[in-house]
């Protein structure tokens, strides 16, 4: 059955399953009754009664081994069976350090219950998936205790995306993203260690350094642009910023700090937020923005499209620029239905009186449909991969257009 949680019924002694069976499944009682037994001195021996409400065939749930109990139906019982892949391939891949805790737990608590009942844990091998468990999870500790190590260690550093004008193919401003390497010369993706520090809580100090790096490093490139471009406005410094950071209103103080005594026009700073963060908590999102909007910074809502999108919040929020993310735009020209959300987009901010950054352009064509749409910026890899300071510095010195 391909449902990963479904209802069964058993009639009265029926077998739901026995001893030594391979587990797979958890079950619910919705109603009825049924006997939890154990062979004892060879003979079996009822342990447990469960009922309405309660749980069984948990344990093998978790670690894919066989039933270490047998079940039977009492009277007319109503199940809800739980398939294993539903819950534990999220536990697995989303925390694999509590993963293996419970394994570890399980497996402890299985051979106490061989030995009370005299009986050797039965030998089934290798288990090949606590070993991927525990090698996961090792490597994810490994990577946030050196995560907590690399700001002193000075291996974070911000790199510079280009965003550029559609309209004339002139630098428009940087998105600052945070890259690691550690001393060893081994490249961390931020695939991996953002969403890590966003478990941790670490991405609050991690985001006031990449705020004060990219602003400090700002001045420069807006300096290097003022000579290269004299007649052209400055370019804006677009910085993420987490959920977590806006979460608390002081830490949107200590940002506000971070802003005010960074001698960048907060004209020239565009905060980036996501559209998850927005309906999570609707009052304190409206009232954190405001708060960095009133601070003379623009409001940009990133990867729009991909989230909770709604009209009922957008028009309430102190948006500036909505960025239509890169699964659509690399899309438009083999998909219609991505040249439409585009489009729908591009309508959408014209009626918001938002401004667009269409993300991922990796052609000249889609660079000029997205033109044509009345897309007012872009970036990807067709104008630039993101760069190290001294190249982004290079980009502005060499006058560089697209």
């Amino acid at each position: 059955m391909s449902d990963m949680i479904y209802s069964k019924s058993f009639a009265a002694g029926d077998e739901i399953f026995r001893i030594g069976d391979q587990g797979r499944n958890a079950y619910m009682i919705e109603n009825g009754e049924v006997e939890i037994s154990n062979i004892q001195d060879g003979k079996e021996v009822v342990i447990a009664t469960l009922g309405a409400g309660e749980i069984f065939g948990e344990m093998s749930m978790i670690d894919d081994a066989p039933r270490s109990a047998s079940v039977r139906a009492s009277q007319k019982t109503d199940v809800i069976v739980i398939q294993r892949a539903r819950y534990m391939g999220n536990l697995r891949s989303d925390n694999p350090m509590m993963n293996l805790i419970i394994r570890v737990i399980l497996n402890r608590f299985r051979e106490t219950q061989h030995l009370l009942v005299g009986k050797e844990l039965p030998n089934n091998g290798t288990d090949a998936s606590l070993d991927e468990i525990r090698d996961l999870a090792f490597s994810r500790i490994n990577i946030e205790k050196d995560m907590r190590q690399a700001l002193a260690n000075n291996e974070f550093e911000m790199h510079f995306q280009p965003i550029v004008s559609l309209d004339d193919g002139h630098l428009a401003g940087f998105e600052a993203l945070m890259r690691w390497q550690k001393a060893d010369g081994t490249f961390i993706s931020p695939v991996e260690f953002i969403p890590l520090a966003e478990e941790t809580g670490y991405i609050v100090e991690l985001g006031r350094w990449a705020l004060e790096t990219s602003l400090e490093q700002h001045k420069t490139l807006m300096a290097e642009f003022a000579t290269a471009f004299p007649d052209k406005p400055s370019p804006f410094m677009s910085v993420n910023v987490s959920g977590l950071q806006l979460s608390e209103l002081k830490e949107i103080d200590t940002l506000a700090e971070i802003i005010s005594t960074s001698g960048v026009n907060p004209a020239n700073i565009k905060l980036e937020i996501t559209e998850t963060m927005m309906v999570e908590n609707f009052a304190h999102a409206t009232e954190a923005l405001k708060k960095l909007k009133s601070l003379g910074t623009s409001i940009a809502l990133d990867d729009f499209g991909t989230g909770y999108s709604s009209l009922s919040y957008l028009h309430q929020f102190p948006l500036d620029t909505i960025k239509i993310d890169r699964t659509f735009v690399v899309n438009m020209d083999k998909s219609t239905n991505s040249l439409r959300v585009v489009n729908g987009i591009a309508q959408l901010a014209l009626a918001l009186r938002t401004n667009i950054v269409a993300e991922g352009i990796e052609e000249k064509a889609q660079m000029d449909t997205l033109r044509a749409l009345g897309c007012q910026y872009g970036q990807g890899y067709y104008m630039s991969k993101p760069l190290n300071f001294e190249k982004a510095v290079d980009v502005i010195k060499q006058k560089t257009t697209w």
